[in-house]
């Protein structure tokens, strides 16, 4: 009976991440469209993003035995998926903002057909029908949620940064997954991610001072909040669906698909109703399509 309780009280414990998870994640797309209303400098925007992050991911992540040199393996690859996310999350933030978050979100989740060609490939995992179909959906959906009827030279930007996106994400996923794979233990997870955080920042600090953007005086409070608010949902967002692993007992699979759909799915109803972003019928086809995709491939 003690057991039966145990086990239920871990299973919403989980579900609770999950939803804390897809929460966080959709929050970082919406964050990008605001900050265009308030006129936020966006390499600014993301550094504050990274020093949130950092700081959160030291506080919970970083054990008091912490020692550098156990961790040599996987530190290369930290520095790699480091200056990644800041430039992924810059095109993010840009396409947010241009393209639209549904779109964004969109091409960014899509995004892991990547990584199922890696395991298939490289570590020559067993391409079922099911994968096949979702590698052949994803790739199709993505071209219906970025047409545009009539594209001109000037919104070809539209287009162009979902696409950037969609290959960036992918790349930077399959580095993630080689290193959970082959270079970093599960215990070591924590300590990567923050360590890429880490990383990040420096890179976008560099990037501040290298363009002599770094004026605090000129820093105006939304791009303070919006930075902070970003690099704690940015955090949240890989805190709460390691959380959502440790302790749902659903299949991985199964929590990847949720979070993934539903992110989509909550960043497109953001889009619709707070932002009024516009969808022709072939986009909406392409939206329906990618969950339908998404669920095949994981």
């Amino acid at each position: 009976m003690k057991q039966a309780k145990r086990s239920a009280f871990f299973i919403f414990n989980g579900m609770i991440y999950l939803i804390a998870s897809i929460i966080s994640s959709s929050s970082i797309f919406i964050i990008f469209r605001l900050a265009k209303n308030y006129s936020c400098q966006l390499i600014s925007l993301i550094s504050l993003n990274y020093l949130a992050a950092t700081v959160l991911g030291f506080i919970f992540f970083i054990p008091e035995n912490f020692q550098l040199k156990n961790q040599l393996k996987w530190l290369p690859f930290s520095i790699l998926v480091g200056i990644l996310f800041v430039v992924m999350f810059f095109l993010i933030g840009k396409s947010s903002q241009k393209a639209g978050i549904t779109v964004t979100s969109l091409a960014n989740k899509l995004s892991l057909v990547f990584p199922v060609l890696l395991s298939i490939l490289y570590f020559q995992e067993k391409i079922t029908w099911t994968k096949q179909l979702g590698l052949g959906a994803a790739f199709i959906a993505i071209f219906l949620t970025v047409y545009k009827k009539e594209i001109k030279r000037t919104n070809l930007v539209f287009v162009i940064l979902p696409l950037l996106i969609f290959v960036g994400s992918g790349l930077t996923d399959s580095v993630v997954k080689y290193v959970q794979a082959l270079k970093a233990t599960p215990d070591q997870a924590g300590v990567f991610s923050t360590f890429v955080f880490l990383v990040a920042l420096i890179f976008a600090t560099a990037t501040l001072v290298v363009k002599n953007k770094i004026r605090f005086t000129n820093w105006h409070s939304p791009t303070l909040l919006l930075g902070v608010l970003l690099g704690i949902v940015n955090f949240g967002s890989l805190y709460f669906i390691i959380n959502a692993l440790n302790f749902s007992k659903l299949n991985s699979s199964l929590v990847f698909a949720l979070n993934n759909m539903l992110i989509v799915a909550l960043s497109a109803v953001a889009g619709y109703f707070i932002f009024h972003e516009k969808w022709s019928k072939l986009n909406v086809a392409g939206l329906l399509l990618a969950v339908v995709s998404l669920y095949f491939l994981i």
